[in-house]
């Protein structure tokens, strides 16, 4: 089973002039933008290659490890593409980079130049940062989170400042930037679209699917889940997906697209969703159904507060007395039982996955898991 990094091998010296971009290409450059480039690509229209930007990134001292969300190979790959002919000229513009705990907001962006002249609109997907996963979780509540917004303005400048076609895209929560931000453009911007790139991306409320500037957009949008998808079956969407197959063992991993199969001008596909991952998607959609805004509200508030009273900024500062301290809260939310067992659940299963699949010793797992069980009649009366 072939991965992104055999990819590299493959067709690192074969130049787009040979072998035009194609998805796994795509995939590959909306990652980017995944380092903090700050000071390294230029905030406007003004280029640098991917060599340029990778030495002054190593020079800077930068992180080889960007937190427990991010792909291992993230970096890796990163460092691979200066030694490639395919990559190492390819021109890099317009990096920008907002993180808010006042506005719950997490933000990037940046814009490639592909060689056939089109511009390459990516959006970076959620950081390990509390601030850009509570913003996800309130996709649930607001028709637009603020970085919706910013991806919006972004595509609008990107629109101004670039000539020519366009492409837009991302990986998780970049992807629902991308087809946001495509989705809203005027349409005089989305005729100049050529392609949305959706890399399971999670999905929108459902009034946002009756926009008449989604309908317009949607048959230019591509998207690619794994088979043991979990974002990407989050919220509502109606452009029809395709399946890939991935190496990784679990669902969040597989969520990784550095984990997906591939070959020298694609991803290898499946026949459809993994049955887990369609139980997945039906039992998300039915707790979200199952609770109104004010009740998502109060829960993605109290559970992220919570989490940030106790010290923790990022994902990997959560200790295993922190994520008790979150699970007991979420029991005693006022919610019907049933609701707030799939909560628990989803939650677990989230802590679960990462921590077996990653050997990360983040919350004790066995632990928790253990002392639940032998308290659970306890706990339920909490």
């Amino acid at each position: 089973m072939a991965d992104i990094m055999d990819y590299l091998d493959w067709r690192g010296d074969v130049p787009f002039s040979v072998s035009p971009v194609n998805e796994v290409d795509e995939f590959i450059l909306c990652k980017i933008g995944t380092p903090d480039l700050s000071g390294m690509v230029p905030e406007d229209g003004a280029y640098v290659t991917v060599g340029q930007a990778v030495e002054a990134y190593k020079a800077a001292g930068g992180d080889l490890k960007l937190g427990i969300v991010a792909s291992e190979f993230t970096v890796p790959v990163f460092f691979r593409l200066p030694e490639t002919e395919r990559f190492r000229d390819l021109q890099l513009s317009g990096y920008r980079l907002k993180i808010s705990e006042t506005r719950t907001e997490q933000f990037s962006a940046l814009t490639v130049r592909l060689p056939d002249g089109r511009h390459y609109v990516t959006f970076r997907g959620t950081d390990d940062t509390l601030v850009g996963w509570k913003e996800n979780f309130q996709l649930t509540v607001m028709d637009a989170v603020p970085a919706q917004a910013d991806a919006l303005k972004y595509l609008l400048w990107a629109a101004e400042t670039y000539p020519g076609e366009l492409v837009v895209g991302g990986h998780s929560k970049g992807a629902n930037l991308s087809v946001y931000a495509a989705s809203m453009a005027p349409e005089e911007i989305q005729d100049r679209i050529t392609l949305v790139c959706n890399y399971d991306g999670p999905g929108f409320m459902e009034d946002f699917l009756d926009n008449p500037g989604y309908r317009r957009i949607l048959p230019k949008i591509r998207t690619l889940m794994p088979e043991n998808a979990t974002v990407g079956t989050l919220l509502f969407q109606e452009d029809e997906y395709e399946v890939v197959r991935s190496i990784a063992s679990n669902r969040l991993l597989a969520h990784d697209g550095f984990t997906w199969e591939t070959t020298p001008t694609g991803f290898v596909r499946a026949e459809e969703l993994s049955p887990s991952a369609r139980a997945i998607d039906r039992g998300m959609n039915d707790l979200l159904r199952s609770m109104n805004r004010a009740q998502r509200a109060e829960f993605i508030d109290t559970f992220f507060n919570t989490l940030g009273a106790s010290g923790a900024e990022t994902l990997t500062d959560v200790t295993e007395q922190r994520m008790l301290q979150t699970l007991k809260m979420v029991r005693e939310l006022n919610q019907e039982p049933e609701v707030r067992r799939m909560v628990v659940e989803m939650i677990e299963n989230i802590v679960r996955d990462y921590a077996q699949e990653r050997g990360v010793p983040l919350f004790g797992w066995r632990r928790l898991r253990k002392r639940k069980e032998e308290n659970s009649e306890k706990t339920e009366e909490l």
